[in-house]
């Protein structure tokens, strides 16, 4: 009997410390293949907000019936538009690639239109500085 009890505490030890160095969860990675991409959305789709101020924007792809559907992170990049075409870039991302999410912050007052591109796919977000 007291055997047992320390057979069973011995296996509970291992199974927690083995639980503890190789986590809890398991990484299921979707078949993006398997999907396929009728429309986009950038979240928000406007927005006003101050110079140097960072927003977070988010793209989320959706089939015919529109439902979620996952995104492949590596295929997304994000662009934008300025009103001024001679001011040349006046915006960052953090990151501009690689990520279904992006902060996006603007150097200067005026107009901005926020592009994200999935799979031959695009669409914006129209962000207003003060």
């Amino acid at each position: 009997m007291v055997n047992q009890k320390k057979i069973v505490i011995l296996l509970c030890i291992i199974s927690i410390y083995l639980i503890l160095i190789g986590g809890c969860t398991v990484l299921v990675i979707p078949d993006y293949d398997s999907y396929t991409v009728s429309y986009i959305k950038v979240s928000p789709s406007s927005a006003t907000m101050q110079v140097n101020a960072s927003k977070l924007l988010k793209v989320k792809a959706y089939d015919s019936e529109g439902k979620s559907i996952p995104i492949d992170p590596s295929e997304v990049t994000w662009g934008a538009s300025y009103e001024c075409w001679g001011c040349g870039v006046v915006w960052n991302f953090n990151p501009k690639t690689g990520s279904d999410s992006t902060y996006f912050t603007p150097e200067r007052i005026g107009r901005y239109y926020v592009y994200a591109h999935y799979q031959e796919k695009t669409a914006s977000s129209c962000i207003d500085v003060e």
